[in-house]
């Protein structure tokens, strides 16, 4: 596809990717520019990545001044969905998207809708229905895991999933203690409900993963992803920016 011509103007478009965030939650917006390049996909590919970990309702991507050869830039956005649908669950969305560029995304098996503007985008997305999310900032110390249980407490009891507490404080306090041991900084704790799972978050400014290893019966620590593996129906490890997030999603009675 020849760059397209927004209304910024040709040699516009021709310059090197830029990524900005117009506004992070409910709805998040990121407006892209200019030329999308192999050289550019792992600069968008954190910038998705950043725009996620605010956990989102929706991700609206405006590619209205974006040149990119439709073939090329279908995959990538179609690995770009699914990333948000996995985690934290978010809708992706175009904002003034080619006919060239939708139909090769479609192309690649993914279904990627489509608004003329970000305006559009927002006011079909952004419903004003109530906000299953509450996040706290916690201090690397050992009041972090009590703080994040209490936080989680108050969530199961006002979303009125109280039957899935007791799973959902074994693997919060798992997740917590384990970026305050390893990671020394902020952690981040974000309790949602999406669909029917309880899905917990924990951010630190660590870039190390946790890794499985073989533990003793003698062993205080190393059994925390295989418990993550019986009581929660998914989880994984994304990388933000230079730390990262750790999430699970424990099923609730709705399920």
């Amino acid at each position: 596809m020849k760059p397209r011509t927004g209304h910024r103007g040709t040699e516009e478009l021709r310059r090197p990717l830029t990524c900005a965030v117009a506004s992070e939650y409910p709805v998040t917006v990121l407006h892209l520019a200019g030329r999308l390049d192999p050289a550019g996909v792992p600069d968008l590919r954190a910038c998705v990545g950043c725009c996620l970990a605010a956990e989102p309702d929706a991700v609206v991507l405006d590619v209205t001044d974006l040149s990119v050869r439709a073939d090329d830039g279908a995959q990538l956005f179609a690995d770009l969905r699914r990333q948000a649908m996995t985690w934290p669950g978010s809708t992706v969305v175009f904002a003034g998207a080619s006919p060239t560029l939708l139909a090769a995304v479609r192309r690649s098996g993914c279904d990627i809708a489509s608004y003329p503007s970000v305006d559009a985008a927002c006011a079909r997305l952004d419903t004003g229905g109530p906000r299953y999310r509450l996040r706290e900032a916690l201090p690397a110390s050992p009041v972090a895991a009590p703080v994040a249980r209490r936080l989680l407490g108050r969530a199961c009891r006002s979303w009125s999933v109280q039957d899935s507490l007791e799973p959902a404080e074994l693997v919060a306090t798992e997740l917590v203690a384990n970026a305050v041991r390893h990671a020394g900084s902020r952690v981040t704790f974000t309790v949602s409900l999406r669909q029917d799972d309880l899905q917990i978050s924990v951010g630190d400014d660590s870039p190390v993963l946790p890794t499985r290893r073989a533990a003793s019966a003698l062993d205080e620590h190393g059994r925390g992803l295989l418990m993550l593996d019986a009581l929660c129906r998914d989880w994984g490890m994304t990388c933000v920016g230079d730390g990262k997030v750790v999430w699970a999603k424990v099923p609730t009675a709705r399920a």
